[in-house]
């Protein structure tokens, strides 16, 4: 499968909720809104590509999610935005220009194996939004982050763990 979208105006350019399955391709350039929204399901996606969003770039919720590659250009918000208790399982990742680079929060798990960030006020955050939940988790193995005003955030609830700092 493969998915693309061009001048989304919905609150979510793409939106997959309760689906399992494998992703080839998806491709979101200038949402108005989120880029794209995953809730309740198990994906795997083996390339994310997303231009221009005026929220976040990709917003994780209540699901597994496995990504072996993404690219990321100017997120009005998040680039990415893993949340309430999701589990998810990025191999690359690139990103350039968004308020946050990755975030982790409410009771969710991110394992990163490399990444790339620049131009962002957060590089790295994990914090604790909703009361319901606990804080989030994040472990990067491989991180490069360039251009930023705070290299991580962490609130109390939360943890980053950072093996290779490049």
């Amino acid at each position: 499968t493969n998915l693309k979208v061009i001048n989304s105006n919905c609150e979510d350019g793409i939106n997959v909720i309760n689906s399992n399955g494998i992703i080839n391709n998806i491709n979101a350039n200038f949402a108005a809104f989120d880029g794209i929204d995953f809730d309740f399901s198990n994906l795997s996606v083996k390339n994310i590509k997303i231009n221009n969003s005026g929220n976040d770039c990709i917003d994780f919720s209540n699901g597994k999610y496995n990504i072996e590659y993404f690219y990321l250009n100017n997120c009005g918000d998040k680039a990415i935005s893993v949340g309430e208790k999701t589990i998810a399982k990025f191999k690359h990742v690139e990103i350039d220009l968004a308020q946050i680079g990755i975030a982790s929060k409410d009771s969710s798990e991110v394992y990163v194996q490399n990444s790339k960030i620049q131009n962002t006020v957060d590089c790295l955050s994990a914090y604790n939004k909703k009361q319901e939940y606990d804080g989030g988790f994040l472990k990067i193995n491989k991180s490069f982050c360039s251009k930023y005003k705070r290299y991580k955030y962490i609130d109390n609830f939360s943890k980053i763990d950072l093996l290779n700092e490049l």
